[in-house]
């Protein structure tokens, strides 16, 4: 009764918009890992499928109380899909190895076939906040000398070279950089860690890139294929997971040297006040 020649109704879906905190709390969700679910699946219709749902707001995306893991994602809303060119599902996989590698020389190969050119220095900073030159560890905050230099960089941009960069780039890629912010905006407000978009994007980037070379090789090669994509993607998470431990153990030493520093001052103040009651 609720389908009309305009509307096609298929079912009712129940669930909270994915980013209700106060629902995920009520319902010992972990937001950490709904961000998780998230990511990896629109991860693996970019990299993997190229069939991308083209505008996951939060209230295009349910949280419901069922399913494995306590928890399942409802999509809502399939009237705007991409399908991605099938050689820019292959290079876009490409640019997230060598991002997450920081391969300098493939991300500006990479842009030469993008059509950006000299843009593409900004790939890493546009998808994983370090610049192209960075020595900071990935998923790490870059450096006060780091922010100083992308300001001075930016600001020599003008509006001519913003147009020519957005201008340059393939419809597909401006469909990915929108679905991309959404996704991060959603991540943000739940409060997922970095590491959680890194990993999924370099997972799905690996499996996409190996996945035509499955289908044309035989059984023994497709064994083959897959024991090598298991090892980078063991390769790149590990990098990934030293970066985590490393911010990780800087933060405890920032708060061992405050709590140590909060303790000599207690100690003096109280030294001072004894030898001020003997005198």
């Amino acid at each position: 009764e609720l389908t009309t020649k305009e509307v096609l109704t298929m079912e009712f879906c129940t669930g909270h918009k994915v980013d209700d905190l106060d629902f995920l709390r009520k319902a010992d969700i972990s937001p950490t890992k709904v961000a998780k679910a998230l990511i990896e699946l629109f991860g693996e219709m970019i990299f993997i499928h190229g069939f991308v749902h083209g505008d996951p707001h939060p209230g295009n995306i349910l949280v419901s109380p069922r399913g494995q893991g306590r928890f399942s994602l409802v999509l809502l809303d399939h009237g705007i899909y991409k399908e991605l060119d099938p050689k820019f599902r292959l290079d876009y996989c490409k640019l997230w190895k060598a991002l997450i590698s920081l391969d300098v020389q493939k991300i500006l190969e990479l842009g030469e076939q993008f059509g950006v050119g000299k843009y593409a220095k900004y790939f890493p900073l546009i998808f994983t906040g370090r610049t192209i030159d960075s020595k900071s560890a990935l998923g790490t905050q870059i450096s006060g000398e780091e922010k100083t230099r992308i300001k001075q960089d930016l600001n020599s941009l003008g509006m001519d070279d913003i147009s020519s960069f957005m201008e340059s780039l393939p419809p597909d890629f401006l469909v990915i950089l929108r679905t991309d912010g959404l996704l991060r905006s959603i991540l943000g407000n739940l409060g997922a860690p970095r590491h959680v978009r890194l990993l999924a994007y370099a997972k799905c980037a690996i499996y996409g890139h190996e996945e035509q070379s499955r289908l044309e090789s035989g059984a023994i090669n497709r064994i083959t294929l897959q024991i090598k994509t298991s090892i980078s993607y063991l390769h790149l998470r590990i990098l990934i997971e030293l970066a985590r431990l490393l911010v990780q153990f800087n933060d405890y030493k920032h708060k061992a040297k405050d709590k140590l520093s909060w303790m000599l001052q207690k100690i003096s103040r109280e030294v001072l006040g004894w030898y001020k009651a003997l005198m």
